[in-house]
């Protein structure tokens, strides 16, 4: 076995100056990809949910066959039962994409205000002390974002996904362009 010997500060930036047009031209597709979907966040939200339906089924299969590759049978009820999940959660989204994009709107929602509450903790919290305004003001956003949600719910589950989706590709494209662009300049990371 190979011993992992991870890159020191310069050969990180070469490494990274090498990959600047791959960091620059997935940061393109990315923004396209983002600006379609915010653009048409209906069809987004089909996709969305189509492709997070294909993952969890894919995912059961996986945990099925794991189950049977386990040497140790103590946990492979465990296992079954979380593949079931899995694939039947994937195959009714399938089976039903509104009713899927329903689901995960809602759990959206719930997830964004849990989220934001635990941000308030955190922010108020001496954990959180050196930035305070920064995490307050993240999981004030959190829950608006997650009672905006509820309160427009089930309206919202048609185009919010898919409009979510985009701002979130549009944002990764923009950061890894301007990561390409930074290294390309040779604005990479230095040496210490």
């Amino acid at each position: 076995m190979t011993e992992f010997n991870p890159p020191g500060p310069e050969e990180l930036a070469e490494i990274l100056q090498r990959s600047a047009g791959v960091f620059i031209g997935v940061g393109i597709v990315q923004i396209v990809l983002g600006v379609a979907a915010v653009l048409a966040p209906q069809i987004a939200t089909v996709v969305g949910v189509e492709f997070l339906a294909v993952m969890l089924c894919l995912s059961g299969v996986a945990q099925g066959f794991l189950m049977f590759r386990v040497q140790d049978r103590t946990g492979t009820l465990l296992l079954f039962v979380g593949a079931l999940v899995s694939v039947v959660a994937g195959l009714l989204i399938l089976r039903d994409p509104e009713g899927g994009a329903l689901a995960v709107t809602l759990l959206m929602a719930l997830s964004c205000l849990v989220e934001g509450v635990s941000r308030m903790v955190l922010g108020f919290s001496p954990a959180g002390a050196s930035a305070r305004g920064a995490i307050v003001l993240c999981g004030l956003a959190s829950i608006g974002l997650g009672v905006l949600l509820f309160v427009e719910w089930p309206g919202d589950a048609v185009w919010a996904l898919g409009l979510l989706l985009g701002v979130n590709l549009l944002m990764a494209g923009v950061s890894l362009t301007a990561v390409g662009i930074g290294v390309r300049g040779g604005g990479g990371p230095k040496a210490a």
